[in-house]
């Protein structure tokens, strides 16, 4: 996923200069804080820069709220990504390019289609001075297995066999799967798929015995759920002179608004997810610079197929006619994006998602459908949050076409805690975020 939680966060966890987090905080809508006297950075003089040790690194985050948490192995919020990221490290890792790089694993790699070997690194230590064994490994790959747990990880280890695990030392271990499972060497590389220690929060990942226990470049300080976290130098990391930062503050922010103030005042070195109508703002600052890319990240509105009104097709081919596609990319996203085809992984060597005709508006269309369904003059709340980029934008614009439809759509703007709350995925109706994925599953 490249979200700009993710992108920033890899480059937190890697421990790069200042310069670097100029180059290459690759996603959408990051800002930083460039230094008065940084002037258009060219790689050679990049080259020629040399590394800043120390200080501390503040980082402004939204979507969250009074039931932030923080576990190795789980996500909802982009503020739960940013500081899963600062404290665990995974076997693997995505670079810039979107290719598989080891991180804890020495070596991962299928010996058959339904066989995997995976050996780890020596002498890495745990945030409490434990090392890392293979056991740990078997641990991590078995709790997000379990699926009562819930964790965001879980359906990508579907082909696991968790009572199949081989363990041939210290070091090694062979995975024997249910099925072949060509996507299971990426699963591992994904920034949620973090290694914990043996007896890690073993029954929710709301806290429990060693939750704040990872291997990664800082270990945790302080912790208020909705509010900050503050994260300091691992010195025993295992990447040589790693991390460059002695601490890094994760604030959460109400809105866009409130984070781009602080950003402005000096207050934060970068934040996430600039609002468009902003980006002239920021610009005009010689000392900030903003970082767009295109990315694979998706923000669709999401219909509850086990719920009314959408357990009936046509009411969903309905609604799918009421989006003025490009009005939502022109206005909502002020042009920064594309539109989609419900097909959300452009990265994959097949994806033929440009190759389909595109949905147009159609609000008569969509009238017609409303009423063989015997559902005209719908009313119907949609749940939006500035969460992400072009969430509430999206939802407004959708309510105002929807109008022409019959449909009157009540626009919920909701802090981004209640958004991914535990009513998350059980709203009948709402917008949502996602990052990139390589492949279609």
């Amino acid at each position: 996923m490249t979200s700009a939680d993710e992108a920033l966060s890899r480059e937190v966890e890697r421990g790069m200069t200042r310069p670097d987090l100029l180059r290459r905080a690759a996603a959408l809508g990051i800002v930083v804080a460039a230094g008065g006297s940084l002037g258009p950075l060219t790689e050679a003089a990049l080259a020629r820069t040399q590394i800043r040790r120390g200080g501390t690194f503040r980082l402004a985050v939204s979507g969250a709220g009074a039931s932030d948490f923080i576990d190795g192995q789980h996500i909802v919020a982009k503020s739960d990504i940013a500081r899963l990221m600062t404290g665990w490290d995974r076997l693997a890792y995505i670079d810039e390019k979107f290719r598989i790089q080891l991180e804890l694993a020495s070596e991962l790699r299928a010996e058959k289609a339904n066989q995997i070997l995976i050996r780890i690194r020596p002498g890495i230590e745990f945030h409490n001075g434990k090392t890392l064994t293979i056991d740990d490994v078997i641990y991590s790959i078995r709790r997000t297995a379990t699926k009562k747990l819930g964790l965001f990880g879980n359906g990508a280890f579907q082909s696991v066999d968790p009572k199949r695990m081989r363990k041939l030392d210290n070091r090694t271990v062979r995975l024997f799967l249910k099925r072949a499972d060509v996507t299971l060497i990426e699963a591992f590389a994904q920034y949620f798929q973090g290694i914990v220690p043996v007896g890690y929060a073993p029954k929710s990942f709301r806290g429990g015995p060693l939750h704040a226990i990872g291997t990664g470049p800082f270990k945790l300080q302080s912790f208020t759920p909705g509010r900050q976290s503050v994260h300091v130098k691992n010195e025993n990391y295992w990447r040589n002179g790693q991390p460059y930062f002695d601490q890094v503050v994760i604030t959460n922010f109400p809105d866009d608004s409130a984070k781009v103030n602080a950003l402005l005042g000096g207050q934060i070195d970068a934040m996430t997810d600039v609002p468009f109508a902003q980006v002239p703002v920021v610009r005009r600052r010689n000392n900030l610079k903003i970082f767009i890319s295109q990315t694979g990240a998706w923000t669709p509105l999401c219909m509850a197929v086990d719920q009314e009104p959408f357990t009936d097709v046509r009411v969903r081919r309905a609604f799918r006619l009421l989006a003025n596609r490009p009005q939502m990319v022109a206005q909502g996203l002020s042009g920064a994006g594309r539109i989609a085809n419900d097909i959300y992984s452009p990265f994959d060597p097949a994806y033929a998602g440009d190759d389909f005709p595109q949905r147009k508006y159609d609000p008569e269309q969509a009238r017609s459908l409303l009423k063989a369904a015997n559902k005209e003059n719908l009313t119907i709340d949609l749940i939006t949050s500035p969460a992400d980029t072009g969430m509430v934008e999206g939802a407004t614009i959708f309510a105002e076409n929807a109008r022409a439809g019959g449909v009157r759509v009540n626009v919920k703007n909701v802090p981004g805690g209640e958004l991914y709350g535990p009513q998350y995925l059980k709203w009948t109706f709402s917008a949502d975020y996602w990052g990139t994925r390589s492949y279609l599953p």
